[in-house]
């Protein structure tokens, strides 16, 4: 891909579940044949290494690591005492907060930061987490985020182009840290590529009315209320997040008897959003599944549902358009990118109350899902792992060119 270019490396800060973060990175890796390094790979987070990508781990996941202020020390630490091996490559991608690497750069190498969005936690939501937080951890948490967004502004500053994944980002990037970026939209197709591989090979050993196996919870295998016809059920894998708002989602449906709500994902609040929905039949959250079952729920899914605060992008809609499902979504950061309000989706007010997330629910009947799925698909395209690569192979080397 590059004659002069001997390796490019991947630093990506950790992978910690099965996010669309992670799944770029891992695209990109095999796109560029490149490699990678990360702080950590959890127990249930993608790893590059089953891609056969050739991966350097910097340190072990262990109980610690599960720790937020911990693990954020064992990264930033990993990234400037562990990262020497940098100099070992021309071409360097850096995904997510894992900067401090530059430190160990050597002189010629080319530094591309590929960013999903200036730390929300320092800039963009600030005052919401100073609101949350008590008074003590208000009194750590003030010169700690100021610290940071220093360090992260000058870091960034030493980059040679800086990439982002969509308009709403490059926004953020210029209002927080006055610097330019280019938008190269993320891959959004790889889920609706590996479902064509997989329907492809069940569809000797399953019907299409059949229900997925569900992982986890033995006593949600095969259970009849999930034997449904395609198309009745909505359907979300957001993480389990505060900032996703998936309770929002649950507290819907609790309203809502005569519907179904499946939720396919992991995060700190799963075990709280279960016994939120303990004794409503019609909610399921099954935890994280495998790639397989995700695919035959949002295939089979009559739409899919996705709240976050302020979302960067948000691969999930375009993955769910992918597939002809339409997304009930809300009017704000990068959703306002790709979700038309009534052609190929639903779009709440950004200050939206659960009252008016079950208006849209009710809204999404089987006969407006299907009158969207050629808008869904259409809005797909713009989307593909194929765009992607040659968009980042393009800038990269523009970049090499214009350093020579």
């Amino acid at each position: 891909m590059y004659p002069n270019m001997s390796k490019i490396l991947i630093l990506h800060d950790y992978f910690l579940y099965k996010g669309g973060g992670e799944r770029l990175v891992i695209s990109l890796a095999k796109g560029l044949k490149a490699d990678v390094a990360t702080a950590f790979i959890a127990k249930d987070a993608f790893d590059p290494r089953a891609e056969g990508i050739p991966t350097r781990e910097l340190f072990r996941e262990t109980w610690l690591s599960k720790l937020p202020g911990f693990r954020y020390l064992q990264v930033q630490t990993a990234f400037l005492f562990k990262a020497g091996f940098v100099k070992e490559y021309d071409v360097v991608i850096y995904s997510g907060d894992c900067l401090m690497a530059y430190a160990r750069t050597a002189p010629g190498t080319t530094n591309i930061a590929y960013m999903h969005t200036p730390p929300r936690h320092i800039y963009d939501s600030y005052r919401d987490r100073l609101r949350e937080y008590s008074w003590i951890k208000k009194i750590i948490f003030v010169p700690f985020a100021a610290v940071n967004r220093w360090r992260f502004g000058w870091l960034a500053k030493k980059m040679d182009l800086i990439v982002t994944n969509s308009k709403n980002t490059q926004a953020r990037i210029k209002q927080y840290l006055g610097l330019e970026s280019v938008v190269v939209y993320p891959p959004c197709d790889i889920l609706k590529k590996l479902r064509t591989v997989i329907l492809n090979e069940s569809a000797s050993r399953r019907s299409s009315e059949e229900s997925p196996n569900i992982s986890g919870d033995p006593s949600l295998r095969r259970e009849p209320s999930l034997r449904m016809t395609t198309g009745w059920y909505f359907f979300s894998w957001a993480r389990l997040y505060p900032v996703k708002r998936v309770d929002l989602i649950v507290e819907a449906f609790k309203k809502l008897s005569d519907k179904k709500l499946i939720v396919a994902s992991g995060g700190p609040e799963l075990e709280r959003l279960r016994k939120l929905a303990e004794g409503f039949s019609n909610i399921k959250i099954l935890g994280w599944i495998s790639d397989a079952e995700l695919l035959e729920y949002l295939g089979k899914c009559l739409a899919t549902i996705y709240i976050p605060i302020r979302e960067d992008f948000g691969m999930s809609p375009v993955e769910s358009m992918a597939v002809g499902k339409p997304v009930i979504g809300v009017a704000e950061g990068g959703m306002l990118e790709v979700i038309v309000d009534g052609v190929n989706g639903v779009m709440l007010k950004p200050e939206f109350n659960v009252d008016d997330l079950v208006a849209a629910i009710n809204s999404m009947t089987p006969e407006r899902a299907r009158a969207m799925e050629s808008a869904c698909y259409e809005t797909g395209k713009r989307f593909t792992e194929g765009r992607f690569l040659r968009e980042m192979d393009d800038v990269i080397k523009k970049i090499i060119g214009n350093k020579k």
